[in-house]
C-alpha cells in the first residue's frame, strides 16, 4: 500500500505540473513557492471507529454495536511539489507517510476490552492555495490509506484474540498554512478529515456472519519542510 500512494504520487504530480505549465509566465517579485520540498511533521489525531457483528448482542438476539474511536499523536515525513503561476496562485501535489501511536480501549462483552490501533497511515494529495508573499493558505484533497488493527483483550491464559488486521483506503481532505521564515525552510499548520471506509472483519472472512469496522480521522499537524 505504501508503494501504492507512492506510486499515485507520481501520477499525480504531471496533472499539477501541467496546469501549471499552461497558466504560469513569470512568478511576481518576492518569494517564489515552484520547486521541489520534503520534510517531517507532527500531530495529533482523533479517530472515530464502529464495530459492528450481526447477531453478536448478549445472547445472541441482537447486533452487536461497539465504539472503538482510537486517539493519539502522530510523526511523519512528507515530500512534494510546488508550482507559482503570475498570478499568486500555487498548485501541487504531495505524498505523506506517518507512524502512528494512535489506539482505543472499549468494553466488550463482560471483562473482555477490545483494544483499536492504527498502526501507520499515508496519503497522495493535490494542493492549491494563494501566496502572500512568504505565507501560503492552501487546501488539499486526495487518497488515503491506514493499516488498522481490532484485538480482544480476555486476560485469560488462552490469550488475546486478534479480529482485523486491514489496510484500508479512502480520501482525505483539509486546509493548512505555510510560511517561509528562509528560502528554504518553510514552517506549516495543517488539518485533516480522513475517511477510511468499511471493511468486514478479518476474523469473520469466509463465515457467512455480517460483520464490518469502519475508520475516520480528524488531524492536526504541524510541520517543517527544505525547499530544494
Amino acid at each position: 500500500m505504501k508503494t501504492i500512494l507512492l506510486a499515485t504520487i507520481l501520477a499525480l504530480a504531471p496533472v499539477g505540473m501541467a496546469c501549471a505549465a499552461d497558466i504560469s509566465e513569470t512568478s511576481p517579485a518576492g518569494y517564489d513557492w515552484s520547486g521541489l520540498y520534503a520534510g517531517a511533521d507532527v500531530g495529533y489525531v482523533a479517530g472515530k471507529s464502529n464495530l459492528f457483528i450481526a447477531g453478536g448482542g448478549i445472547g445472541g438476539t441482537s447486533d452487536l454495536n461497539a465504539s472503538l474511536d482510537p486517539d493519539g499523536f502522530i510523526g511523519g515525513i512528507h515530500i512534494g511539489f510546488n508550482q507559482e503561476m503570475a498570478n499568486r496562485f500555487v498548485l501541487g501535489a504531495e505524498a505523506d507517510i506517518a507512524y502512528n501511536n494512535v489506539d482505543g480501549l472499549t468494553n466488550f462483552g463482560g471483562s473482555a476490552l477490545m483494544k483499536s490501533e492504527i498502526k501507520w497511515s499515508g496519503s497522495a494529495r493535490l494542493r492549491a492555495g494563494y501566496a502572500f508573499d512568504r505565507t501560503l493558505p492552501f487546501i488539499t484533497a486526495g487518497v488515503a490509506a491506514a493499516k488498522y488493527e481490532a484485538t480482544i483483550i480476555t486476560a485469560t491464559p488462552s490469550g488475546d484474540i486478534m479480529v482485523h488486521d486491514e489496510t484500508h483506503t479512502g480520501w482525505t481532505v483539509g486546509a493548512g498554512i505555510e510560511h517561509a521564515f528562509t528560502d528554504r525552510w518553510i514552517a506549516r499548520a495543517e488539518y485533516r478529515y480522513s475517511s477510511f471506509g468499511s471493511k468486514e472483519l478479518s476474523l469473520a472472512e469466509g463465515l457467512g456472519t455480517a460483520t464490518s469496522v469502519d475508520l475516520q480521522t480528524h488531524d492536526l499537524r504541524v510541520g517543517l519542510s527544505y525547499k530544494f
